[in-house]
């Protein structure tokens, strides 16, 4: 028999619920973080593209000889070697199909092209040389004879910039029943209507876009450094799609990754590129973007058009809700967008509220800018801006308070699970009347808001966000002898804290103190799938699998435990880190247990991605008639995050979500020169992100009501204020230009938009 004493254990003994600092944290601010551009191999090539200096056109001819011949030049590599080394090209993993059952149309992306370029910063020819600033004056001698062609920009039907899809469309999709809904909309006895354009985006995120390619002789495959959101997705699409590769060619390894909200968890040709220069060279490359770089290499975000109306009665009951969607998809269909404006808005279309019909249709129109894809939110911004946008409108018609419409229209509690006009459920154990009546508790409603040239208005929004996510995880967990608990999860942190909050699940289960258990991630050579991090599901995803694998690792140590402490298994109970032979003391530790040959348990994800975090965004803005000039003085939001596995790291969600929300809001926009289809606000010179100085404190509550769609009963809120908090600000704005006439006012507010709205008001 085998009594426990090897293991003291300490006192960080954290649980679910706890508010403990990042594991992590402490080597991010003592600079041992280990990003990409960090890891560097002495003889590696540096890779710089030459890229597209107009937005269309056809390649004449690309002449590369006197880069080729210039110093320290390894290689010039332009669309023609790539077709004659079978490169494929960058595929949509999500298809959508056109509403009268036709397939959408695709245009194809080439890794690098050989007949047209179709958007400004279109990677063209990638030059390799022993050094950067070689391999940058080499790029300067690389000539392209582009026969240049009117853009097609805005969701233009015309000119075609791709063979064989007429009128440019990618795709013609509805929701719901927008037949149906239109017409109960045009027969409800009151009507509001809205016309809103939807701001382009970019990510911008602290590191932009790296890759390091390594040519392993032994193992006969490129080994891919990348900062990007999922190491197994990354290397599917290359291997089947991008590079044409058996799956065995390529490992694909993510170190620390320094932001990602979306634009990282694509497949960029850049990327394809590198791999695919040093299996051609058996040479080392790395390509670090620039800052200039990166506003036309990582996908943007947002840009569409949207008529959006409502039908509702005299007491403020919405009937009817359509929205009529132009889509700007950029020069081609990056990775998830085709499901960003059609199913991401139906998720959201007719919000916390009880509505019988309503109806989606959208168009996706090719474009000659910078491709769009999911960025925070993925399509949950413009829909909940247009719908609380038109609540406002129904108010003000009604001259009705807008919280009390709002609580007139929610879906009550006791109608969970309930499935919405577009076929979605929102899954039960929710209150949406408390986050609602919680963010309206911290909102000043008397505020003077028409005395003088200082306006100050509040507004509010009712928010939800469908998790989304990759269901395809495998989460690993080993207990060793020695006294440490290794866990493998196929997400992937870009900031948010994963190492922490996994190993906090994974201690609570256990029984075990958080500082014995190490999180990895980011090798496909160490774990057979992993489905990345996107659409706010990492903890649902890998954290319920995580408490899965913690449950079979109790099941297998009870096994053994049994024969160690010589009794039958189901004699033998778990508790704190100890299996114990039921009504005895006679116990034994989880690592003695494990003993020399370690203790081993892998589960797959066997829960559902279903869960609708929801809640509430208020915001108050002060401002000055006379300038335009614009001040946020408030932003407050109540969301319910199902269970809190810690509320600390889950605030700094929270008030990042929030954050972004004000910037697509109040300064942020990628705009681009309507005639030439040059990106106008490209560095941060030109585009504006919120500092800290523009922000007020922010105030963020939350409620915990368990989400049944998990072992966890989580639900997560990463994106919720990017989703709510732009319509809340546009709901506080026109709220503080009451009176003045104001109707037509589209994001960002910039001071000079404001401006020129009251004086064009004035005038009329």
């Amino acid at each position: 028999m085998v009594q426990s004493g090897t293991f003291q254990w300490g006192k960080h003994m954290a649980r679910i619920g706890e508010g403990i600092g990042r594991k992590e944290d402490l080597r991010f601010v003592t600079g041992r973080g280990r990003y990409t551009a960090d890891i560097e191999t002495p003889d590696a090539l540096h890779a710089v593209f030459v890229r597209s200096p107009v937005a269309f056109g056809r390649i004449a001819g690309i002449d590369s000889a006197a880069a080729a011949a210039a110093p320290g030049v390894a290689a010039v590599l332009t669309g023609r070697e790539a077709a004659a080394d079978g490169l494929g090209h960058i595929p949509t993993g999500a298809p959508v199909t056109n509403r009268d059952g036709t397939p959408m149309h695709q245009a194809r992306r080439p890794v690098l092209p050989e007949a047209q370029v179709h958007h400004v910063g279109q990677p063209l020819a990638v030059v390799l040389a022993r050094t950067r600033a070689k391999a940058l004056a080499a790029a300067e001698l690389v000539e392209i004879d582009i026969e240049e062609s009117p853009p097609a920009l805005e969701c233009a039907r015309a000119p075609a910039i791709h063979d064989g899809i007429p009128e440019n469309m990618a795709f013609d999709w509805e929701a719901g029943d927008f037949e149906a809904a239109s017409k109960a909309v045009a027969d409800a006895p009151r009507r509001v209507d809205m016309r809103f354009h939807q701001n382009r985006m970019v990510g911008g995120a602290l590191e932009g876009l790296a890759a390091q390619a390594e040519y392993d002789a032994g193992a006969g495959q490129v080994v891919l450094t990348a900062a990007t959101q999922g190491a197994h997705a990354l290397k599917v699409m290359l291997t089947k799609f991008a590079l044409n590769w058996p799956r065995e060619r390529l490992r694909v390894i993510v170190p620390d990754v320094g932001g990602g909200f979306g634009p990282k968890g694509f497949v960029y040709q850049e990327q394809a590129a590198v791999a695919w220069a040093c299996w051609r060279l058996k040479r080392p490359v790395r390509w670090v973007s620039e800052r200039a770089e990166s506003f036309v290499s990582e996908v943007h975000a947002r840009d569409q058009f949207v008529t959006a109306r409502m039908g509702f009665n005299d007491e403020g009951r919405i009937l009817a809700v359509t929205m009529d969607v132009d889509a700007d998809m950029g020069a081609f269909l990056s990775g998830f967008a085709p499901g960003v404006p059609t199913d991401g808005m139906a998720k959201v279309l007719t919000g916390l509220y009880d509505v019988s019909v309503a109806g989606l249709r959208v168009r996706g129109f090719y474009t000659n800018t910078v491709p769009v894809d999911a960025y925070r939110g993925a399509g949950k911004p413009p829909a909940i801006y247009c719908l609380e946008r038109l609540v406002d409108l129904a108010a003000g018609e009604l001259g009705l308070d807008p919280v009390e419409i709002r609580r007139r229209n929610l879906v009550p509690a006791d109608a969970l699970p309930y499935t919405t006009a577009t076929g979605k459920v929102l899954d039960a154990g929710g209150d949406y009347a408390a986050a609602l009546q919680s963010t309206a508790h911290a909102l000043d409603w008397n505020l003077a808001r028409r005395d003088g040239p200082i306006r100050r208005g509040v507004g509010i929004c009712c928010n939800l966000h469908p998790i989304g996510g990759s269901s395809a995880e495998t989460s690993r967990v080993t207990v060793s002898g020695d006294g440490r608990i290794v866990a493998w999860t196929g997400t992937q942190s870009t900031g948010q804290g994963h190492e922490t909050v996994f190993a906090q699940i994974l201690a609570d289960r256990l029984g075990v103190p958080v500082d014995l258990i190490d999180v990895r991630q980011g090798d496909t050579a160490q774990l057979r799938r992993g489905g990345g991090t996107g659409g706010s599901s990492s903890t649902v995803i890998s954290g319920s699998t995580l408490t899965r694998t913690a449950d079979e690792v109790i099941r297998l140590g009870k096994a053994r435990a049994a024969d160690l402490l010589e009794t039958a298994a189901a004699d033998i109970e778990y508790a704190g880190g100890h299996f114990s032979v039921a009504g005895t003391d006679r116990r034994v530790s989880l690592f003695d247990v494990a003993g020399d040959d370690g203790l081993e348990a892998e589960q797959d994800f066997a829960d559902q991605v279903a869960a609708f975090p929801y809640g509430a965004v208020g915001a108050e803005v002060e401002i000055d008639t006379e300038t335009g000039a614009i001040r946020l003085t408030k932003l407050v939001s109540c969301d319910d995050a199902g269970r809190i596995i810690n509320p600390v790291l889950l605030a700094g969600q929270s008030h990042g979500a929030l954050v972004q929300g004000a910037g697509q809001a109040l300064w942020e926009h990628a705009a681009y020169d309507l005639e030439t289809g040059q990106l106008v606000a490209g560095t941060f010179m030109d585009y504006a992100m919120p500092r800290a100085g523009d922000l007020p404190a922010i105030g963020a509550e939350f409620i915990e009501t368990l989400s049944p769609t998990n072992i966890l009963g989580a639900r997560g809120i990463g994106e919720m204020g990017a989703n709510g908090a732009p319509v809340a600000i546009a709901n506080a704005v026109y709220d503080a230009l009451r009176g003045l006439g104001v109707t037509d006012l589209e994001p960002p507010f910039t001071p000079h938009r404001i401006w020129r709205a009251i004086r064009a008001a004035q005038v009329v």
